[in-house]
């Protein structure tokens, strides 16, 4: 009895120490104290990682949103987005994601595209699976991603059809219904970015010295390192050295608001005035949030 005693308690140590070994060996996400995700599951070059969150950073500046979920490698064929114990994840398949940086693929971008637009529009993934209605308005963010990244409406149809093929053995939903979104989104980027050039343009044809308003007055001389139109006011303002924003009122210098620094991904600045904030991108675009719950381009800022 004794002899089965100790073989026992031999067994039981064994137990415990290979569970302290597969304790090692996993990791916990929610336990990890760095702002990076781990990478779990492979074994690729960082390097391959940092691209594929450049490409996912690229298409999400293009909607002028911000992103709002964890990128992940991962066991999937392409690209996935779900929740996870209400965080929101974007998985991601490694060879895919080599594959959209190595060649243009509006195929692989549309992918890209809708699944990003899910978290993006904020999809709740009832079931674990977007509903139809998501799915749809996932369709009209591809087609807006693939006309500000050079699709033509042809290239876009043509992408989403191949997209349509796959998903119809598994979702009911209409192809006509998903082509028109997606058209409806590739023609709202297409307004968007005519109005922006629209813009430049009235810029580009401001007399010379508007930059300086009023630097001849003894009041006050600032600096000028922007002009920045608002469109939906059709006026002027000029952003100081001191991030000051200024407008002229009946030929005074009028203080309206200030530049801020941006802590959202995709915008460089915020413009601030008279209360109300636009996001500033890379080439200069105004964005401002509207009531359809969308983002709009509202105006353009000009390094001067």
């Amino acid at each position: 009895m004794l002899k089965n005693l100790g073989n026992i308690i031999v067994f039981i140590c064994l137990l415990l120490v290979s569970c302290k070994e597969d304790t090692k060996e996993s990791v916990n996400i929610n336990e990890n104290n760095n702002s990076e995700p781990v990478l779990i599951g492979f074994d690729a070059d960082m390097s391959d990682d940092i691209a594929a969150y450049k490409t996912v950073v690229n298409v999400i500046r293009e909607t002028g949103l911000s992103q709002n979920f964890v990128i992940l490698p991962g066991d999937v064929s392409n690209v996935k987005a779900y929740m996870d114990n209400n965080e929101r994840i974007l998985e991601y398949n490694p060879d895919f994601m080599a594959n959209l940086q190595s060649r243009t693929d509006w195929y692989g971008i549309s992918v890209l595209a809708r699944q990003i637009g899910h978290h993006l529009s904020n999809a709740k993934f009832e079931g674990g699976m977007p509903s139809i209605k998501e799915e749809i308005k996932a369709d009209k963010y591809a087609g807006f991603v693939l006309y500000k990244m050079g699709a033509s409406l042809n290239e876009a149809i043509k992408a989403m059809e191949l997209v349509i093929l796959e998903d119809s053995l598994e979702k009911g939903i209409s192809k006509n219904s998903r082509l028109v979104s997606l058209t409806k989104g590739w023609k709202k980027a297409k307004v968007l970015m005519s109005d922006t050039i629209l813009i430049t343009e009235l810029n580009s044809k401001l007399p010379l010295g508007t930059n300086t308003i009023d630097r001849s007055s003894a009041k006050y001389k600032p600096e000028y390192l922007y002009r920045v139109f608002l469109a939906i006011e059709k006026t002027m303002y000029f952003v100081d050295d001191q991030d000051q924003v200024f407008t002229e009122v009946d030929g005074d210098i009028k203080n309206v608001g200030l530049k801020k620094k941006s802590n959202k991904l995709g915008f460089d600045w915020i413009f601030v005035k008279d209360g109300d904030s636009y996001g500033v991108d890379k080439k200069g675009k105004l964005w401002a949030f509207s009531t359809d719950g969308n983002f709009h381009v509202v105006g353009q800022s000009i390094r001067l």
